[in-house]
C-alpha cells in the first residue's frame, strides 16, 4: 500500500513599510499587502528589548494603529507576519521596524540639539519640522544624519518650540518634542572692503554678514576713549559718513577716522566686531612754504587692512581740470608717507592734490579728501640786467637789478661765446637791489662779443626770475691803403628798444679827437673814415652804447695799426738847443720799447723801457765828449719787431 503525506503550504511573508508616531500614545504601522493565501496578519510591536506583544488582523487590511502609552520615552519595535488558521501556520517574520524617539537638548540656550534613533537597517533622509503651537509644523531642514542643531533666530523671547522628525520616503513621523529656546547667537561679522573720502565725505563699503537673521548693520568709530557705536543703518552694504552738522562728526580732510562695521540680527543683537580689521580714510596734509612757496610737500597716513594690502599710493594732481597722476610711492609697512611734487608751481594759482591707496590687484582704491594748496611766493616784478660794458678793456662789468629789491636770495650768472654756455658764478644777492660783477674770467674781450643772462634764484635756489640776454659790444677795425679805416661792431641786444644811438670817439694819445664822438643812428654797426696823419704816438677808437636814459655800455678800444716811425737824431750839446738825446718813436708798442747806450768801449752806460725817456750824456756823474753807440728794440702796433742801431755824437 503506498501512503501520501501532504504538506502545508507556508504563508507568504510580509513586509512593513513605515512605523509613523500619530500621537503622544500611538502609532500607526503600516505594510504592503503580500500575494498568496492566508488568513491574517499578526502584528507583533512593544519597547525595544520587552515583550512584544501580537495583535491579529484581517488579511485585506495594509495598516494598523497601535496604543503605545509610553512612546514619547521609549523607543517601540514591529514586526509582521502572516498566517492561516487550518493548518495553523505563521509566516516567515517580517522585517523590523523602530519607531523613531526624538530627544531635545538645550533648554534655554540659543542651540536646539536634536538626537534620534535609526528606524530601520535602511540609510534615511531625515527632514526636520519645527512648531512654535505643537500642531502647525513647517519644514525647517534635512540631514541623513541622527542629529541636527537648529540655531535658534529671531526668537528674541524664551519661546518653547516643538520638534518632530519625518524618516525616509513613507511619512515616518517621531514623537514630537520640543524645549524653551532664544535666539542668543550673535549674527557673523560683515567684511569691511573699503573706506575712501568722496566730496568730502568717508564711504565705506562691505560685504555682508553670512548671518540669513540680520536686520542692518552698526557703524563703530575709533576715538581717543576706544570703539563706540556711530550710527545703525538699515540691511545695506555701504554707507556715507555725512552727518556734518552733529556734535560727533569727524572731518576726513582733518582727522584720520577709523571704523568698523557690526551686523545687528532681528533681537538687536550685534556681531563681535572684527576690530582688527579696522579700515581707515586717507588724510593728506601738505605745504608750498617748506619749499619756498615753489614746490608743493604732501604727507599722508597709510591705509590699513585693504585686502588684497595696498601695494602703493597714487599721487594725483589737478590744476582746474582733470586729476592727473604725477607720481607713485610703493607702499612700505610705514605709518606715513611724504612726496614732493617735481614740477614748479605757478604763483597765486590755486593746485589740487589727493592720494589714492591702490591694493595689489587694482581691484581696490581709497581716495584721500582733495588737498587745495594756494602758492604765494613774494614775486619778482623786474629783474633785468642792466648793464653789461667793457672796462679797461680788459674785462666786463655786469650789473643786474630786481624789484622789489629784497626777493631774490642769489643770483646766477650765466655767459655765453661761440656756442658755449656756462654758469658763471652764483653769489649772494644784494639787498640793495643792485648786483654788479666784474667778468675776469678768462675773458678776451678784443675778440669775443659775450652774451649774458642772469637768474634771480630764493633761499631753496629755485628759479624764481630770468633776465633777458645782454652782450657785450665788439669792436674791430680794418685799415686799408693806410688811410681807410673801417669800422664794426656786434650789434647792442640788452636794451632793446631802449637803445637811443652809439657815440664813436677816436682818441689821438688818450685824447678825444676834435669832431668826435660821432653820433651813429642804432640801426647802423659802423662807421668809416680817412686817416689824417697827426703826431699822435698811438690812435684808438671805442664805441659806446647809449641808452635812452643816458645810461653807458662801452666797447673794447681797438688801435689804428700803422707803421712805426723810429728817427735819431745824429748829435746833441747838453746845455744847448737839443741838449738831450732821445730818440722819436711812433706807431709802437710801448711795452716793447728798449733804448740802449754803450761807449766806445762796449760798456752800457744807459738803458730804459720808457719811450718817453732821454740820455742827458752823462755816466757816473759825468759828461764826456765822443761817439757813442746806441740799439733801440720794439714792436710796431701790427705785432712787427724792429730793431735800430747807430751812433750818436756827444758835443761840448
Amino acid at each position: 500500500m503506498i501512503v501520501l503525506r501532504v504538506y502545508a503550504q507556508q504563508p507568504p511573508k510580509p513586509e512593513l513599510s513605515c512605523v509613523s508616531v500619530i500621537s503622544s500614545s500611538s502609532v500607526q504601522v503600516t505594510w504592503e499587502i503580500p500575494a498568496g493565501t492566508f488568513d491574517g496578519f499578526r502584528l507583533y510591536s512593544g519597547p525595544v528589548g520587552g515583550s512584544l506583544v501580537p495583535l491579529d488582523l484581517p488579511p485585506g487590511v495594509d495598516n494598523a494603529v497601535v496604543n503605545t502609552p509610553n512612546i514619547t520615552t521609549n523607543r517601540y519595535e514591529f514586526f509582521l507576519t502572516t498566517f492561516t488558521n487550518s493548518p495553523n501556520i505563521q509566516s516567515e517574520s517580517s522585517n523590523i521596524i523602530e519607531s523613531i524617539l526624538l530627544n531635545v537638548f538645550g533648554e534655554g540656550t540659543g542651540i536646539a540639539r536634536l538626537e534620534w534613533n535609526r528606524q530601520s537597517s535602511q540609510d534615511q533622509t531625515y527632514r526636520i519640522y519645527r512648531s512654535e503651537d505643537g500642531s502647525n509644523f513647517f519644514l525647517h531642514g534635512q540631514t541623513s544624519e541622527l542629529s541636527y542643531n537648529d540655531t535658534i533666530k529671531q526668537y528674541c523671547d524664551p519661546t518653547y518650540l516643538y520638534y518632530r522628525i519625518l524618516a525616509g520616503t513613507c511619512n515616518s513621523y517621531s514623537t514630537v518634542a520640543g524645549a524653551n529656546f532664544e535666539d542668543l547667537t550673535l549674527p557673523g561679522d560683515p567684511v569691511l572692503q573699503l573706506v575712501t573720502v568722496n566730496n568730502g565725505f568717508a564711504e565705506l563699503s562691505w560685504e555682508p554678514s553670512i548671518s540669513d537673521d540680520v536686520s542692518g548693520y552698526i557703524i563703530e568709530r575709533n576715538s581717543s576713549l576706544g570703539w563706540f557705536q556711530y550710527k545703525v543703518t538699515g540691511n545695506v552694504t555701504s554707507f556715507t559718513d555725512d552727518f556734518s552738522s552733529e556734535p560727533e562728526f569727524l572731518d576726513p580732510c582733518n582727522n584720520i577716522v577709523s571704523y568698523v562695521v557690526r551686523a545687528v540680527d532681528q533681537c538687536n543683537q550685534g556681531s563681535a566686531g572684527n576690530y582688527l580689521n579696522a579700515h581707515n580714510n586717507i588724510m593728506v596734509t601738505g605745504n608750498t612754504s617748506q619749499l619756498c612757496e615753489r614746490k608743493a610737500v604732501l604727507l599722508w597716513n597709510d591705509y590699513k587692512n585693504m585686502q588684497p594690502p595696498v601695494s602703493h599710493y597714487k599721487v594725483e594732481r589737478s590744476t582746474g581740470g582733470p586729476y592727473v597722476d604725477i607720481g607713485d610711492v610703493l607702499s612700505t609697512g610705514a605709518t606715513s608717507y611724504e612726496y614732493t611734487d617735481p614740477d614748479m608751481l605757478e604763483p597765486l594759482v590755486e593746485v589740487k592734490y589727493r592720494i589714492a591707496a591702490v591694493n595689489s590687484d587694482n581691484s581696490l582704491l581709497s581716495h584721500s579728501c582733495e588737498l587745495t594748496l594756494l602758492p604765494q611766493p613774494p614775486l619778482v616784478t623786474d629783474f633785468l640786467i642792466e648793464n653789461v660794458t667793457v672796462t679797461d678793456n680788459s674785462y666786463i662789468t655786469l650789473s643786474v637789478t630786481a624789484e622789489p629789491p629784497s626777493v631774490p636770495d642769489k643770483v646766477a650768472i650765466y655767459r655765453s661765446s661761440e656756442g658755449i654756455d656756462e654758469l658763471l658764478s652764483t653769489s649772494d644777492w644784494n639787498p640793495s637791489g643792485i648786483f654788479t660783477i666784474n667778468d675776469q674770467n678768462n675773458v678776451d674781450v678784443n675778440r669775443y662779443s659775450y652774451v649774458y643772462s642772469a637768474k634771480a634764484l630764493d633761499a631753496c635756489d629755485f628759479e624764481i626770475a630770468l633776465s633777458q640776454t645782454f652782450n657785450s659790444v665788439l669792436l674791430s677795425l680794418t685799415l686799408t691803403n693806410d688811410i681807410n679805416v673801417s669800422l664794426e661792431w656786434t650789434e647792442h641786444s640788452g636794451w632793446g628798444s631802449e637803445l637811443d644811438h652809439y657815440l664813436v670817439y677816436k682818441y689821438l694819445d688818450g685824447v678825444v679827437a676834435s669832431g668826435f664822438p660821432k653820433t651813429i643812428e642804432p640801426s647802423s654797426t659802423t662807421y668809416s673814415e680817412t686817416e689824417q696823419d697827426s703826431e699822435a704816438l698811438k690812435t684808438t677808437y671805442v664805441v659806446e652804447s647809449v641808452k635812452t636814459d643816458g645810461t653807458i655800455s662801452r666797447s673794447n678800444e681797438v688801435l689804428l695799426p700803422r707803421a712805426a716811425v723810429v728817427n735819431v737824431p745824429t748829435a746833441f750839446l747838453p746845455g744847448g738847443l737839443n741838449n738831450t738825446f732821445k730818440p722819436i718813436v711812433k706807431n709802437i708798442d710801448n711795452s716793447s720799447y728798449l733804448f740802449v747806450i754803450y761807449n766806445r768801449w762796449g760798456e752800457q752806460i744807459f738803458s730804459t723801457n720808457d719811450p718817453s725817456a732821454a740820455w742827458d750824456g752823462s755816466y757816473k756823474g759825468s759828461i764826456v765828449t765822443g761817439l757813442y753807440v746806441y740799439f733801440i728794440k720794439y714792436t710796431d702796433q701790427t705785432g712787427v719787431a724792429g730793431e735800430k742801431r747807430g751812433s750818436v755824437i756827444l758835443l761840448q
